[in-house]
Parts: C-alpha cells; structure tokens; sequence
C-alpha cells in the first residue's frame, strides 16, 4: 500500500478546516486547538464574573476555550458551579455585611432572598383612582343586594356630583345563548344593574361607616345638627326587593352608638334610634352563635309579626328589605318561627335576634296571663 506523502496531508487538514469553519455558526469560532491549561479556582471565578453567568453548558465551555484553557466534562462543571457561587453570594451580600457589622440582622430588613416587587396598577393615578371607588360601590352592592340571574349580571357604576340624581336600577333582560344541548335556544334572565353614587361616596358614606345599615345599601348622606347625642342624616338608601328587583327610599337615619334607624322625618328617625337602644338593653348578650341560635328556638310553635319586630326596634324600611330578601311575605303581617329561622340562617341580622326573642318573652307573658286568669 502506498504511503500518502506530507504534502498531500496537510492539504487534505486544510480542506476538512476549511470545509469546518463554512459550516460554523456565524459568530461561533472554531476552536483549533484542542488542548489548553486548567484553571484554577481564582480563574474560574473570574471567567464567571465577566461572562455574568451561564444559561446552557455550551456557552461556558466555549468560554472556558477562548480563554485558553480546557473544555473537558470536569471544567465546565466546575465553571457552572462557579456562576452559579457568584449569583448566590450577591443576593445575600447585604445581609453578609449586616452581620459581619452588627453581628445581628435587624427583624425589620427583608432577607436576601427577596420576592417579588409589589407592582401599582396600570394607568395614571386617576384612572387608578377609579378603579377603586367603581370597586368600592360594586363589592358593598354584592354584599347587600341580590344579583346573579340564570343568565348572568352586570354592574355598572355612574359617579355624579349632583345628590337629586343618586339612584339604583336594575333592568332584566333576556338572552339565548346561555343554555345548551336539549334546551339550546331557550331564554335566560340577566339583571343588569345601575348604580349611581356621588363621586366621593367613600369619603362621604363608607369611611363614616353607614354603607350598610341594616341589610340596606347606603347611596348617599348628609350630615344634620345632631339631636343630642343622636347623629342624624339626610340619606338616600336602597334595600332589596321581590325577586331581583330593589327599591329606593329617601329620608333620614339616625344613629346613637351602635344602634341605626331609617324614617321619612329626622323626628321620627331621632325618636325609634332612641326607642331601639332601650330595647337592645333589655335583651340579653347574644353570646349563642347563629347555628346555636337557631337551634336553642327552632322547636318553639309560634308566630313572629311585623309588630314584634318594630316593638323590638327595627325600622319599617329594614323590616321589608329583609323579609324581601329571605323570600317572606310582609305583606302577611307574620310567619311561623321556624320559617323566621331558616330566614335568618340565609341573612343573619341582630334585629332578627330580638324579634324572634321578644315573640318568646310575649308568648310566656301571654301564657303566664291564661294561667292566672284560669286559677
């Protein structure tokens, strides 16, 4: 076999070159020389530094090769290591120095690893500004009144400086697209709600606590000379109606401690506050919870009226708003205890307590009497 000569050797190294550098990616040298130092740990650590660390093994053999030194398995390893020991000890550096000072890292200063920044909302500080009192009214409206309909809700909220315009709508419509299948085509109720407020209705109603009052919505109040120690308001409420429906009141409220009452006239509204606390300090603590409430009277065969709730010390207005809302007819004048109670499971209310204990205390007196109209 003939032996091939050097000349055609090192022609046939310069043709698999050249024939590897056109089939490099552009801006990927070729590494000619196979064989380099190995670095020592200092190195490393400084190669990781000016890269600014490594996203793929890759990189950082091809790195480690521009500088000369070798590319084996081991030293890439290693160089990845090294990154990885630089990233980790500058994210902790401040609290290293803290405690390399102090001797002790202050409880107030976030560790190292800290978490994301808490970003503000998009758009400029009004639009923001918004945002957060449209938010304000539709969470307090959700928590009052009715809304979700079969076929879906929506809620929209209109800020207005004039008080004459402060209103609450609710228009049902239909749509036919909601359900499917067998009943595809068939129609859906949607409430579509409208709720207008004063522009500062959180300043002027939520931040003074009067946004709900007795199961009822807020709109708007203005503040009268107090009677005494009674603070009174010119208010505009809402409280819920038949079905999805709701119905606005004007008039005045009144408030004394924790105590609240609706009227038509501020006399009216000074007059039941006053009557209401009276009332609440006669009853006792209601230390039961709800669950233990109900059960302590579901067993009692007798009839809650209108009349025992006012004389308790709610107010006509939210005596209707809740009958409304637990699906009670007022209209009847009065209901049987256990459907009083499953009403109250559904909308607990503190004036519901006294009501259904003033029943109770009116049917011992009244049983007491027959007793000893019967001796």
């Amino acid at each position: 076999m003939p032996t091939p000569s050097t000349s055609t050797t090192t022609s046939t190294f310069s043709t698999s070159f050249t024939s590897l550098a056109s089939h490099a990616a552009p801006g990927v040298p070729v590494i000619t020389k196979k064989r380099g130092k190995v670095p020592t740990r200092n190195a490393l650590l400084k190669l990781a530094a000016d890269a600014g660390g490594f996203d793929y093994k890759t990189s950082a053999r091809h790195a480690l090769q521009r500088a000369g030194f070798v590319g084996t398995p081991a030293v890439v390893d290693e160089l990845m290591a090294a990154a990885l020991y630089i990233v980790a000890n500058r994210r902790t550096r401040q609290d290293r120095v803290m405690q390399a000072r102090l001797g002790h890292r202050p409880k107030h200063v976030q560790s190292g690893n800290r978490c994301a920044p808490v970003l503000l909302p998009e758009g400029t500080p009004v639009v923001r500004l918004l945002v957060a009192r449209t938010l304000a009214v539709k969470t307090m409206a959700k928590s009052v009144l009715r809304c979700g309909a079969s076929g879906g809700h929506s809620m929209r909220v209109v800020f207005t400086p004039d008080a004459s315009k402060v209103n609450y709508t609710v228009v049902m419509t239909q749509n036919h697209s909601t359900y499917a299948g067998a009943y595809k085509g068939w129609s859906a109720n949607e409430d579509n709600h409208t709720i207008t407020v004063p522009t500062d209705w959180r300043l002027r109603v939520e931040r003074k606590g009067l946004a709900d009052l007795g199961g009822m919505m807020t709109l708007d109040a203005h503040a009268l000379v107090p009677d005494g120690d009674v603070r009174l308001y010119a208010a505009t409420w809402v409280g819920q109606g038949r079905g999805f429906s709701v119905k606005v009141d004007r008039g005045f409220i009144a408030i004394l401690g924790e105590e609240h009452f609706h009227a038509s006239s501020a006399q009216a509204a000074s007059t039941g506050v006053r009557r209401k606390v009276k009332s609440a300090a006669r009853v006792p603590a209601y230390g039961l919870s709800v669950e233990a409430f109900i059960a302590r009277h579901m067993g009692r065969h007798l009839m809650v009226s209108v009349k025992d709730a006012e004389e308790s010390g709610s107010c006509d207005y939210g005596i209707r708003s809740w009958c409304a809302h637990v699906g009670l007819d007022y209209n009847l004048g009065e209901a049987p205890m256990q459907e009083i109670l499953r009403g109250f499971r559904m909308r607990p209310q503190d004036e519901v307590r006294r009501a259904v204990l003033h029943a109770v205390r009116r049917e011992r007196s009244e049983q007491g009497t027959l007793r000893r109209m019967a001796a």
